[in-house]
């Protein structure tokens, strides 16, 4: 069995190829399967499946949500969604016309203060995205305000900037619950990345199998070895399943390459997919 990477992000969000050229690269690298994880979207899926079909590469159709559990930005992962799902597209129209609205306030703001940038030209250079934050500091880079997107964060759009503007999120349960809905598996998304101590992380882990997540993502980017082992341990002891992927972002995260992580640590192998699919088939719910 090959190598597998289930969390990775493409032009329908924050990523730089877009979903087929993600799954191309994939099939490059000799990946046996991916999931598509893209940031509050499921908009890339229906062509990175077709990509698959077409290049012998398994895609899972897959999302990844971000939720409010005691005022953090948590992520959730769905596996094996239907993108067509009602309870799926009601919360995602939601998101969409939140997003929209902070961004047209948080460009107005940097318009205000003399930047050269527009909503219109943002919607112009990625037309096929959801657009957000990563976008703006990319601009801002491009026109020579910033040296880079994390500069771009740092002095401006991320937490502490003045052009930080909280935006508003769905619960953990509500995200767990519209994955559940739309057919498919939820898990908490690289659970050490949220900076809390571990007894705080172990409370999250038992709320969010509380909720009906089934897994916990073990094999990440951002993971030390000992952090790996802990949360496999974390797993055991909850009774959940495992995943894992790279988060890879193309160029937006040039220290993180796909299937393989940071340095060459990871290694997935496909029957972590194959035991995610046995926990999905004795769970899931219909869609609806």
């Amino acid at each position: 069995m090959g190598l597998i990477d289930l969390h990775m992000h493409t032009t329908a969000s924050d990523g730089t190829d877009a979903p087929s050229e993600a799954v191309a690269k994939a099939a490059s690298l000799g990946l046996e399967a991916i999931a598509l994880t893209d940031h509050d979207t499921a908009a890339g899926v229906a062509e990175a499946s077709a990509a698959g079909k077409e290049l012998g590469v398994e895609v899972v159709p897959g999302i990844e949500l971000s939720s409010d559990y005691r005022d953090n930005n948590i992520h959730i992962l769905g596996y094996f969604i239907d993108p067509e799902a009602p309870a799926l597209r009601t919360v995602l129209e939601w998101i969409r016309t939140e997003r929209i609205a902070r961004n047209e306030y948080v460009v107005n703001l940097l318009a205000d203060d003399g930047f050269d940038i527009s909503v219109e030209e943002l919607r112009r250079l990625y037309p096929e995205a959801v657009l957000g934050r990563p976008h703006m500091a990319e601009l801002l880079m491009r026109k020579g305000y910033v040296s880079s997107v994390r500069e771009g964060f740092e002095r401006y759009l991320g937490e502490g900037g003045k052009y930080y503007l909280p935006k508003r999120r769905i619960s953990m349960a509500r995200a767990v619950e519209t994955i559940l809905g739309s057919g498919g598996l939820a898990v908490l998304a690289h659970p050490l990345q949220y900076r809390y101590p571990r007894d705080e992380v172990t409370e999250m882990i038992e709320y969010a199998k509380s909720l009906g997540a089934a897994a916990i993502e073990c094999f990440y980017s951002e993971h030390s070895a000992e952090d790996e082992r802990w949360l496999l341990s974390m797993a055991e002891r909850y009774g959940m399943g495992v995943s894992g992927g790279s988060d890879y972002h193309g160029t937006r995260k040039t220290h993180i390459s796909m299937g393989s992580g940071t340095n060459g640590n990871l290694a997935i192998p496909y029957d972590v997919l194959e035991r995610l699919k046995m926990l999905h088939r004795s769970s899931a719910r219909p869609a609806r």
